[in-house]
């Protein structure tokens, strides 16, 4: 497995328990000021939890291989960078376009941020998950 994959899947992991983790902790429950404020902090706690994984994992597997680390992209992950994005860009429409249609239905500034968020987390998951597959599969 090569680096630029081992970090997709840390990627991948970490923002799938700490997004997961806000998501079922308080997001959707949060409609006053004080919810909003929780939700916040909870999110601030989710995304340094993230950058810290990352960070900790890059340093790890960079001193394991260094080797790895310094390889120029080549043809091969340029498209499957490309890929991975083009998957992800429709579920990130049909979000925006869900959202823009919530917002004259009534639903809470606090919940339109959370499906917004929400929105970003599963097109993110979506790019991170659609390269491992084609990393694995050899594109």
């Amino acid at each position: 497995m090569s680096f630029r994959e081992k970090i997709h899947w840390v990627a991948l992991t970490a923002i799938a328990i700490a997004f997961g983790w806000y998501f079922l902790t308080i997001a959707w429950r949060a409609d006053d000021p004080a919810g909003l404020l929780a939700s916040g902090g909870l999110l601030l706690l989710a995304t340094i939890g993230v950058v810290v994984v990352m960070t900790l994992a890059t340093v790890f597997l960079a001193l394991r291989n260094p080797a790895e680390v310094n390889l120029k992209e080549d043809e091969r992950d340029r498209s499957i960078h490309w890929r991975g994005t083009h998957f992800a860009y429709y579920p990130m429409i049909v979000g925006t376009w869900s959202c823009i249609g919530l917002i004259f239905a009534g639903v809470s500034q606090t919940g339109l941020l959370n499906l917004l968020l929400a929105m970003v987390v599963v097109a993110e998951l979506i790019r991170i998950g659609s390269q491992i597959w084609l990393y694995r599969r050899g594109y």
